[in-house]
């Protein structure tokens, strides 16, 4: 067994294991005269539950992982394509094909948590740190889309007018007419009472006036 090799293992062993395999290793490497291999794996920290599942996933199904990975790629192809040239089809089925990629991963991840009798908490985070490295590995920072693509001049949308309704145009002409009408006869009121409250005041004044009220 290469030292890689016993390196690779070690992130396979379940959390409860892994300090004394880690240790062992430790000891390996010293005897072997290697201080800095040592060092470094005895640098290394106990995994947390979804850390060892996300290893053992990368592990016993690398092809699955690798197929998520190709999938990835080709999405990342067809979207360029798609924003460059214009060509939507390969984006659709290289979009169908990831989904599917995904759907294998999730039952692979599921299948380990069922081999090692853990229950899946977590299980949700094991496929987003495996989407994730995948997702990285082909296009990193934004998914896809790199920062240096030549994006072609797409014109604005056209904004169609609504088609003319001869109904609600009339509607609308009435209720404009019968609000007028209504303002006008409102106005009207207004001098009215005004005159009326300026008539009032004048007779009050002649009554006091007469009867020497004031």
């Amino acid at each position: 067994m290469t030292e890689s090799g016993t390196i690779d293992e070690l992130a396979i062993v379940p959390p409860e294991s892994f300090v004394v395999a880690r240790d062992e290793l430790v000891k390996q490497l010293k005897a072997a005269g290697d201080v800095d291999g040592a060092a470094a794996v005895k640098a290394m920290r106990k995994p947390t539950v979804v850390q060892w599942i996300t290893a053992l996933v990368q592990h016993e199904h690398a092809d699955v992982v690798a197929d998520l990975q190709h999938a990835s790629k080709a999405v990342a192809a067809a979207q360029e394509a798609a924003i460059t040239k214009g060509e939507r089809d390969e984006l659709r089925d290289a979009i169908a094909d990831r989904r599917r990629a995904m759907h294998d991963l999730e039952h692979a991840v599921d299948s380990v948590f069922d081999s090692t009798g853990r229950p899946r908490t977590g299980r949700d985070d094991v496929v987003t740190a495996i989407e994730t490295t995948t997702t990285e590995a082909v296009a990193a920072g934004t998914f896809g889309i790199r920062d240096d693509l030549d994006l072609p001049n797409v014109p604005a949308p056209r904004v169609r007018k609504p088609k003319p309704d001869p109904l609600r145009e009339r509607r609308i002409a009435k209720a404009r007419e019968a609000l007028e009408r209504a303002e006008a006869a409102a106005e009207r009121a207004r001098v009215d009472l005004t005159a009326a409250e300026e008539a009032l005041a004048a007779a009050r004044a002649r009554y006091d006036e007469v009867t020497g009220t004031s």
